[in-house]
């Protein structure tokens, strides 16, 4: 008999929790896809220029090491006739 109620209340609660997840399922999609998108329209904010415009992102490793000598980029380059 004990094993009869056990089964009874695993299926309700089966049935229970399906239920749930299906009326909560879209929403929490809804909530994680405008989360996204919302991320996604402030790095695109983030990263708009204006034409021509020139930045220049500085590494914070040259902060950490003062012994690490600033001296430039070498470009190679070959005269052209």
């Amino acid at each position: 008999m004990a094993f009869l109620k056990f089964i009874i209340v695993a299926v309700g609660i089966y049935y229970l929790l399906k239920l749930i997840i299906r009326a909560m399922f879209p929403f929490l999609v809804k909530k994680t896809f405008d989360k996204m998108q919302n991320e996604a329209k402030r790095q695109q904010q983030a990263q708009e220029k204006k034409e021509g415009e020139v930045t220049i992102d500085k590494s914070t490793d040259k902060k950490n090491n003062p012994n690490k000598k600033d001296i430039g980029d070498y470009v190679d380059f070959e005269e052209v006739d």
